[in-house]
């Protein structure tokens, strides 16, 4: 843990949330004033501002907030599926996965959205129920045709990792490169598709695969390291320390990611400075 400790959520965020009960107790007590579209329109522009505000939480990496908001959101709103949907990206976040399928089970029961239902199988994989993963996700290939769902690679790239996860490593490469043929930038496919050609000791595609990784998620540094890594035990040290170095200088990186680079570089210098004092 860091030396600065955290407490919760920032007060800035503690503050929204204070709003929000206020709105929501402002609007029941204002409704009998309203007509009932007026009314309804304005409840439901309020919620809109909460659902985000959460969303807001969520991108910064800040599960716990998302939580504080949501337990009392939930509980105005039962039947919303998107405040359970986001409850369970918010439970995924927190590797609370049990508490997420039951919220993404929720959530899909009351919308039968292929979106929401692609969540679910993350969730479903991450709490290790590969074969209702798997079930549901062909259950939703036949649905997205019918909902004209636009982002098919995420479902077949669902299906190869939970095949993956199954210790099925044929059906995971077929689902993956399914993905790619649908979307050749998807990045996630690229990744999962290289750990595969590796583990079966196909060197060059998986070098070949990283590499497109690292083209279409230039600050991810989970494919540059995975990469350099194979150099290193290719026996090519100093290609994996220029790789190193190049996304040291790319924009966007987070700092904790340029500080891992440096380390890992830092470690390859000093095995390779050995090598050479050995040698000599």
């Amino acid at each position: 843990m860091s030396g600065q400790q955290r407490f919760g959520p920032s007060l800035e965020f503690q503050f929204k949330v204070a709003i929000i009960g206020t709105i929501v107790s402002l609007i029941s007590a204002l409704s009998g004033c309203q007509t009932d579209g007026t009314s309804k329109e304005v409840e439901n522009t309020v919620l809109e501002s909460q659902r985000q505000i959460i969303r807001e939480a969520l991108d910064s990496g800040k599960p716990e907030a998302a939580l504080s908001s949501l337990r009392y959101l939930i509980r105005q709103y039962p039947q919303d599926p998107v405040m359970h949907n986001l409850m369970g990206l918010t439970q995924l976040s927190l590797r609370n996965n049990q508490r997420a399928v039951k919220e993404f089970q929720i959530a899909y029961k009351l919308d039968k959205q292929v979106a929401t239902g692609l969540n679910l199988s993350s969730a479903l994989i991450s709490a290790g129920e590969l074969s209702r993963a798997i079930k549901l996700l062909n259950q939703l290939l036949t649905d997205a045709e019918q909902q004209n769902y636009a982002y098919k690679e995420r479902l077949f790239h669902n299906l190869g990792y939970a095949y993956s996860k199954d210790r099925m490593p044929n059906q995971a490469e077929t689902w993956y490169k399914r993905a790619l043929e649908e979307n050749p930038t998807f990045f996630l496919s690229h990744l999962e598709l290289a750990h595969i050609y590796e583990v079966s000791n196909r060197h060059q595609l998986a070098i070949q695969a990283y590499q497109k990784a690292i083209d279409f998620c230039t600050v991810c540094f989970e494919p540059v390291q995975s990469l350099s890594s194979l150099y290193v035990r290719s026996g090519r040290s100093s290609e994996a320390r220029k790789l190193l170095a190049k996304y040291g200088k790319v924009e966007g990186i987070t700092q904790d990611d340029k500080t891992k680079a440096k380390s890992l570089y830092s470690q390859l210098s000093s095995a390779e400075d050995v090598r050479v004092g050995k040698g000599g």
